[in-house]
């Protein structure tokens, strides 16, 4: 017997639920109101508890694991006596064709001893067996069969009386081979029957056990209140165990009256993802900035964002390296960024460079530097990157670069191959392209890097910004997005 508790807004959501998981044929044990807030903050909830047993419960699984997704999907949202009928025929229909493929056994019953006068016997004068104590027997052998497959152990098989004989004078027991060939196709028959019966009992056995979510969040311990909060993270594309942890300290903070309160728990989680959030707050910028990061991740676009901020607003002697000589045209591309920008360029092709590099550009107040896009595969490639990047006796800051295009499971494959650069910090482009902010905050938590910048458009400067925890904020919950929405309407 499966027992499951189920709790929704109304008790229509809950039957639904409950018709889901458990099928047309669940039993509802009890039902009560959650409540008792009501009236004062939130809305209450309804929660019922259901049971089935476990061979019916098997009999919807195994018809549902024999259906297209549409077809489940659709039969799902049919009635109570549909999904019945749809389960049994199915279940029937399985039994049946594979009763068909058994071969019947034939009769070697002579004809001259098959008694006119009683079409069921027990055990017929030849001392063979009849067709009711032939199906008494495949009933026994189909329990046991089932029993062993539900508990592992073997049920013994029950002894079989043997007939005695009858006590006439005249009585001659008929000599011939036909009572040994009836036994053997009879054993035969209950092997068969046996065989069909553990297939079924098998396919049953390989549907899943486990049962659908309640509601999102289940899986992690969430309480039902807070479970459209974990679906907003989730939705913006921040990782799951993050969304827990934060929404797990969320109902240990607030007492149950205050989680029934959606706008009390938005800011709670809100406060939790500013007091996560980490950005750089260096207020004297290093005099060497260093720009590492995949190819297509937005090095460059970000370099001369910053180069062009630097120069036009803050007034700065800004100059600009390359140390791109794999790529065919790079070096090119850079040098007309910096004619354009009125800055110096210097094209760096080995770490003795470094020195003269700086002797010439001492008195330079920042020093841009543009790095190779490499997948940092090989150790050729580390030991590349690692050889021209700037020696310690000269300060310089390291930008990691990425694109929030990318699959979060790619970007921490990126960050823990960049871990051989020591990047300090790390620049997210690509803002106004993506749907899946949630990523820089994945990445954030998981190397505990601060956010230094963000590229949000193809203008330059206008589109590159300092990285806050309010903007990080924003993004996630998309208040600017409403806002500007709401202003159209």
């Amino acid at each position: 017997m499966q027992v499951k508790k189920f709790e929704a807004r109304t008790m229509k959501e809950a039957l639904e639920m409950v018709k889901s998981q458990l099928g047309p044929d669940a039993i509802i044990l009890s039902a009560r109101d959650n409540n008792k807030s009501f009236g004062l903050v939130g809305q209450g909830s309804v929660e019922i508890t259901a049971a089935v047993s476990e061979e019916t419960l098997q009999r919807k699984k195994f018809a549902e694991s024999r259906l297209r997704e549409e077809d489940r999907n659709k039969l799902g949202r049919s009635s109570a006596k549909v999904q019945r009928q749809v389960i049994d025929q199915m279940v029937n229909k399985y039994i049946s064709e594979k009763e068909a493929k058994i071969p019947k056994p034939i009769t070697r019953t002579r004809y001259a001893d098959i008694e006119e006068d009683h079409g069921m016997m027990t055990e017929d004068s030849q001392g063979g067996v009849s067709p009711q104590v032939s199906s008494e027997r495949i009933k026994s052998a189909a329990q046991r069969a089932w029993n062993s497959m539900q508990t592992g152990i073997e049920t013994p098989r029950p002894q079989v009386r043997q007939a005695a004989a009858p006590q006439t004078q005249n009585y001659q027991r008929p000599q011939g081979p036909a009572p040994v060939a009836q036994q053997t196709a009879e054993i035969q028959t209950l092997k068969n029957e046996i065989e069909t019966l553990k297939q079924v009992l098998s396919q049953f056995q390989r549907v899943p056990q486990s049962f659908a979510n309640q509601h999102p969040g289940a899986e992690h311990g969430l309480h039902y209140d807070v479970s459209h909060m974990f679906e907003k993270l989730i939705g913006v594309g921040v990782a799951a165990e993050l969304a827990a942890e934060i929404l797990t300290k969320t109902q240990e903070s607030m007492t149950p009256v205050k989680l029934k309160n959606k706008a009390l728990v938005d800011g709670w989680v809100a406060k939790a993802i500013l007091d996560s959030t980490l950005v750089s707050n260096d207020k004297k910028m290093a005099q060497v900035q260093v720009f590492v990061g995949p190819a297509g991740s937005g090095k460059t676009s970000s370099l001369i964002k910053m180069a062009s901020h630097l120069v036009v607003r803050e007034n700065k002697k800004v100059a600009i390296v390359t140390t791109d000589t794999f790529k065919v045209g790079s070096a090119d591309q850079m040098r007309i960024y910096a004619q354009i920008l009125n800055v110096p360029f210097a094209v760096l092709r080995q770490k003795n460079d470094w020195d003269r590099l700086m002797t010439q550009l001492s008195n330079y107040d920042v020093i841009l530097v543009d790095f190779p896009g490499l997948s940092l595969k090989t150790m050729e490639e580390i030991s590349s990157v690692r050889s021209l990047l700037p020696p310690e006796k000269y300060t310089s800051q390291i930008h990691l670069v990425l694109s929030c295009l990318a699959k979060d499971s790619d970007l921490t494959e990126i960050g823990k191959r960049y871990r051989a650069t020591n990047f300090q910090d790390v620049i997210f482009t690509g803002l106004d392209e993506s749907l899946q902010h949630g990523t820089i905050y994945n990445f954030m938590r998981r190397f505990q890097i601060p956010l230094h910048a963000f590229g949000v458009g193809a203008r330059v400067p206008e589109d590159f910004e300092v990285a806050t925890k309010e903007r990080v904020l924003d993004l996630l919950f998309k208040i600017t997005k409403m806002k500007q929405q709401e202003n159209k309407v």
